[in-house]
């Protein structure tokens, strides 16, 4: 195929250009291997012939996948479909109604129009085609549950075209992984992927891409998700948009890891190349932006990435609605606002569990654990029951864990998490297990939990709510806090009189005031908060 495109783009720029069907050909080509803008230029050249029709359809592709939406409307609206053949008129309603529906968010006109075809179809194949777009758009208007027998239709049909295909792969790949339904993806990627091989649809793979990400990264597989995440990304050779799209795959699970300031990257890039295209993806790169910033503490960067997320986000995008309130519940954190913070991740479950996606409505109930709410056990609970997740089952541990105050629980938990990978996570649980501990009375426990939690924050340089409350420094003068840290090395009253050239009385005083000050009870502990303070 590779080969076959380049014989192409040199012929159209040789003395004897191609025939213009050569050209479309290899325009079909490009597309299927998601080189858009040589896709548009064989197109072009096709077009340029006299091709017409022919040519109007890969064209029209490559700009609306370039987010070129208006460009692709003036190629496919002025088109007479009156004279059209079955497959023809299909061809020409599938893209146009794509385009319709999300570079140019429009998606009423986008159902007239199919629906003006669909009167007019009678082969099982175009009704296919037909069915499996209007299945996508069924997901991504948050109707995910009831697209799915559609979807499996389609992809079951023996006479289902591999574009058909394609599109199921993607829509089912996607929605069985929000619904929670993880056992169902790999098979819609795997016949995805291969259709998407043999049609004109080769960005479909990302979705399909987003659906695998998901539930690996759900399912506690982090190094998978990245292994998996990084392939996209190669795949697209620095090509754009696919480049971009796989930048959020790969972002999407370093911040899971707690990678935050790579994920910044790869999101901050993805959104600049996204902007004003028209792709969901356009909002998840802002909105994953967002988190990341927030969770990196840096709340007046946040704020503003945030005004660019609400204003990306519509009716095209409405399956990521739960992703919305995620972000402006990791916003209001940022800005020290738990409540709002909870409150926010509250209605993404709310708005998640509308929809049935219990997965999406567990990461919801997770956040709002993390950040500090102690009622959300029983449903966690419920849905670890329901859905196969690693994740889920952790946080519905963690949650139960939060409610009862048991802070070697907690401690137990971020362990677990920690050693799956999910740092930050981890970080938030040793910070509420050091609340629970401080709570209890037991110094040491809490000193502990609240030096591995700095660890972690560290580690990630994050800030949470949870993170926030263990930051506070040590209350000891200059000298308290340098006898100190020679206990924490293990020095004796002695070693350290020597040191300091100052009595043994004089440095037991030190170590007296500063237990009292830190309410810790013995020089073991105390040299146990010293450690915490330097982390």
């Amino acid at each position: 195929m590779s080969d076959r495109i380049r014989l192409a783009a040199l012929a159209l720029d040789s003395d004897s250009p191609p025939e213009a069907e050569l050209l479309i050909s290899a325009a079909r080509d490009a597309l299927t291997l998601g080189e858009l803008v040589l896709g548009e230029r064989l197109a072009r050249g096709a077009m340029a012939m006299g091709a017409g029709f022919a040519a109007a359809l890969p064209l029209a592709h490559s700009l609306a996948w370039q987010g070129r939406g208006t460009e692709a409307e003036a190629v496919l609206g002025p088109i007479d479909t009156s004279s059209l053949g079955e497959f023809d008129l299909l061809l020409w309603c599938l893209p146009r109604s794509a385009n319709l529906f999300w570079m140019l968010g429009r998606p009423d006109e986008a159902a007239s129009v199919m629906a003006s075809v669909r009167a007019r179809l009678t082969h099982p194949a175009a009704v296919n085609l037909l069915d499996a777009l209007e299945a996508m758009f069924a997901v991504y208007a948050a109707q995910p549950a009831a697209a799915t027998a559609s979807i499996y239709e389609v992809i079951d049909s023996p006479v289902a075209l591999p574009l058909a295909k394609a599109w199921a792969g993607a829509s089912g790949a996607l929605a069985t992984a929000y619904l929670g339904r993880f056992d169902e993806v790999p098979s819609f990627a795997e016949r995805g992927l291969a259709a998407a091989a043999e049609s004109e649809t080769g960005l479909l793979r990302f979705t399909i891409g987003l659906g695998q990400v998901y539930t690996q990264t759900m399912s506690g597989e982090l190094t998978a998700a990245e292994e998996l995440a990084r392939h996209y990304v190669d795949f697209a050779e620095m090509q754009q948009p696919g480049r971009s799209l796989g930048g959020v795959l790969l972002g999407r699970v370093l911040f899971v890891k707690g990678s935050l300031a790579a994920a910044e990257t790869e999101f901050r890039q993805a959104a600049a190349v996204l902007e004003g295209t028209g792709y969901s993806w356009a909002f998840l790169s802002a909105a994953f932006l967002c988190q990341s910033l927030a969770a990196l503490g840096r709340a007046a960067d946040a704020r503003e990435e945030l005004v660019r997320a609400e204003r990306l986000f519509g009716a095209n995008t409405e399956v990521f609605r739960s992703d919305l309130e995620l972000t402006r519940a990791w916003v209001a954190a940022s800005e020290s606002d738990t409540r709002r913070a909870i409150a926010h991740a509250r209605a993404g479950a709310d708005a998640a569990a509308g929809s049935e996606l219990l997965a999406q409505e567990a990461v919801c109930l997770y956040l709002a654990t993390r950040f500090g709410d102690a009622t959300t056990a029983p449903r966690l609970a419920e849905l670890a029951e329901w859905v196969p997740s690693a994740l889920i089952r952790a946080a519905a541990a963690h949650a139960r864990a939060l409610a009862d105050g048991d802070g070697a629980a907690l401690d137990t938990i971020a362990g677990k998490v920690e050693e799956a990978g999910a740092l930050l996570s981890a970080a938030d649980a040793a910070a509420q297990a050091a609340a629970a501990h401080a709570n209890a009375g037991n110094r040491r426990a809490e000193l502990a939990s609240t030096a591995n939690a700095k660890r972690l924050a560290d580690l990630c340089g994050a800030t949470t709510p949870a993170l926030a409350v263990v930051a506070k420094p040590l209350p000891l003068t200059e000298r308290e806090r340098e006898v100190a840290s020679m206990v924490a090395l293990g020095l004796s009253n002695k070693e350290i009189a020597d040191r300091l050239v100052v009595s043994v009385r004089t440095v037991e005083g030190h170590i007296y005031r500063s237990c009292t000050k830190l309410n810790v009870a013995d020089r073991a502990a105390l040299a146990d908060a010293v450690r915490v303070g330097s982390k």
